[in-house]
């Protein structure tokens, strides 16, 4: 009579559910995907996906146009491709989408005009900041510290004078109410 442990009856299932996630996630990988099962053109879909790294969705924010998987961001691709076999360079092929898209598919300002405030201000504010951290800290580690000088016998006592600036507000208060 042959027996299944329980721990077997568990093991067999959950090897299947790893090995079914396994071939999922290699079906979806960006390598797998990227070739579409079709490997006389790789190096084409190369030069596509090196152009479209360097250009961002217009219609998603913060997603490159090689990652995102709209139509539309699919048919730009396809665009690259029909530009790349005509002999446009990258260049061409960047300002064509920037007279249709506008400057956002490049990712970046432009390096013109008011947009240098835009390449300027983060080096400026890490000047003024490393500038005051630096005035601020070598005022606060050289300070001057007064050093309590003992009494003498000319100096008045202390609690004397406690006593004093004490009476005179009490007569302050009196005065006021």
């Amino acid at each position: 009579m042959m027996t299944i442990s329980v721990t077997h009856k568990i093991k067999i299932p959950l090897l299947l559910f790893l090995l079914c996630i396994g071939l999922t996630s290699f079906a979806h990988s960006p390598a797998y995907a990227q070739d579409g099962g079709d490997s006389n053109d790789t190096a084409g879909n190369d030069a596509v996906y090196q152009v479209a790294r360097e250009l961002w969705c217009p219609l998603c924010s913060g997603v490159r146009l090689d990652a995102c998987e709209l139509k539309a961001c699919e048919q730009m691709r396809q665009e690259i491709a029909l530009r790349l076999e005509e002999g446009d360079d990258t260049e061409a092929i960047k300002e064509y989408f920037v007279d249709q898209y506008g400057p956002q598919v490049l990712g970046e300002p432009p390096r013109e005009g008011f947009n240098w405030l835009a390449w300027i201000t983060p080096f400026l504010a890490l000047a003024i900041g490393a500038f005051v951290l630096l005035t601020r800290g070598r005022a606060l580690l050289f300070s001057r510290r007064e050093v309590p000088q003992e009494h003498t016998a000319t100096d008045p006592n202390p609690l004397e004078a406690q006593n004093t600036y004490e009476k005179k507000l009490d007569e302050e208060l009196n005065r006021l109410r």
